[in-house]
């Protein structure tokens, strides 16, 4: 099997989601303990993920690869 690297978007994407992952985490982690300080850092780190997300969706061109 041939390997095959993983563009920039690729990993940028996977970034965004793992952030994304961990905001969730921390919104409902803070809210369960009444930590609103916990709370917010997770709404501000689900808010970058997801603004890199939809940027990688609606304005990000991928480069031009061979289709199966």
């Amino acid at each position: 099997m041939e390997e095959r690297k993983l563009t920039k978007g690729e990993i940028v994407g996977v970034s965004a989601a793992f952030l994304m992952f961990i905001g969730v985490g921390m919104i409902m982690g803070g809210s369960a303990a009444g930590n609103n300080k916990l709370f917010f850092v997770g709404t501000f780190v689900f808010s970058i993920g997801s603004i890199i997300a939809l940027y990688l969706l609606f304005k990000h061109k991928p480069k031009d690869e061979d289709d199966f």
